[in-house]
């Protein structure tokens, strides 16, 4: 790396991965205001199991950043 050019910093790629996270939770957020496109009167217990594991990785990724459950 030349005096030119700049070095990544940690600040840099916490950054890069926070805005990875907002965008992340912003398409989200969207899905489920719409029902992850579902319609209401069409749900199968397929649906509700596919949500149910969608919630079991928040819960385990709300758990590590709050120091909950399993990393309390």
């Amino acid at each position: 790396m030349t005096n030119t050019q700049e070095k990544r910093t940690a600040l840099d790629a916490f950054i890069e991965h926070k805005t990875r996270i907002d965008e992340m939770l912003e398409r989200l957020q969207a899905a489920s205001a719409d029902h992850f496109e579902t319609n209401p009167d069409d749900i199968r217990w397929g649906d509700a199991g596919f949500l149910a594991d969608i919630a079991g990785d928040l819960q385990h990724i709300t758990d590590r950043v709050f120091k909950e459950g399993e990393y309390a």
